[in-house]
């Protein structure tokens, strides 16, 4: 991360340049004084990056240099020294790079915190399962995602299925297919995979994908699938058999 620095382009941040800081970053020429305290608690890295940096000492004219675009340092910093104490209205562009720099760096909470986030924005079923899949995030949070796709009436168009990779598009064709033969077993006359309700959908998905458990939030009640006519058996009319067993006796 050290390199030489040409001191008389660089400028201090406009938000991030904090009087009381105590340590200095810099990142694409631009001057970052935070507290140390945030970097050393909860980042192992950074509490082995400070003695092992070479030259650099975290001052104004020795920063500490991160490989980093300036704007994405600024929105990671922002989640500590957030003055409106809550978290709502970033854009999902500012979760992200957060996210990015959080995982890079091995800042846990502050990642578990930019999951939490991603989890509240609309996204195609195709895009939450490549992106998590693409930050490593836990896979349990994307069986609503692959429960859409079984009840999908079409399979992955060739774009998406370059998104999701062979092999999730061959779980989720086995998801499909084990799902229309459970719709059929049940006594579907025109049997697809979104006749069943959410619930058996997501067990499938769960053997499917070895995801090891689902929670309680994909429990079948109240999560119908869509509607199919049934084969029932026939009914006894026992009165009237009764009845014609009658007629036969004598007095």
């Amino acid at each position: 991360m050290t390199v030489q620095q040409d001191m008389k382009q660089i400028t201090k941040h406009n938000q991030y340049y904090i009087r009381d800081g105590n340590v200095v970053f810099v990142a694409e020429k631009q001057l970052f004084r935070v507290h140390r305290h945030f970097f050393e608690r909860e980042s192992e890295f950074f509490s082995h990056y400070f003695i092992t940096s070479g030259e650099a000492d975290g001052t104004d004219n020795k920063p500490f240099v991160l490989d980093v675009k300036s704007e994405d340092f600024a929105k990671f910093l922002w989640v500590w020294y957030n003055p409106q104490y809550r978290y709502g209205g970033q854009p999902k562009e500012t979760w992200l790079a957060i996210i990015t720099l959080a995982t890079r760096w091995g800042f846990d909470s502050m990642r578990e915190l930019a999951i939490r986030q991603l989890q509240r924005f609309p996204m195609s079923p195709v895009d939450r399962i490549a992106l998590y899949k693409e930050y490593n995030i836990d896979k349990k949070l994307l069986i609503p995602s692959y429960v859409d796709l079984c009840k999908s009436p079409t399979l992955p168009s060739p774009a998406d299925a370059q998104r999701l990779q062979l092999e999730t598009v061959l779980r989720l064709a086995d998801a499909r297919e084990r799902a229309l033969l459970r719709a059929a077993e049940n006594g579907c006359l025109s049997p697809t995979s979104s006749v069943l309700e959410d619930g058996e959908l997501a067990t499938i998905i769960n053997d499917v994908f070895e995801m090891g458990g689902i929670g309680d939030q994909f429990s079948s009640n109240g999560m119908n699938g869509t509607d199919c006519p049934t084969i029932n058996p026939p009914k006894t009319k026992q009165g009237k058999l009764s009845q014609d067993k009658g007629k036969g006796k004598s007095k």
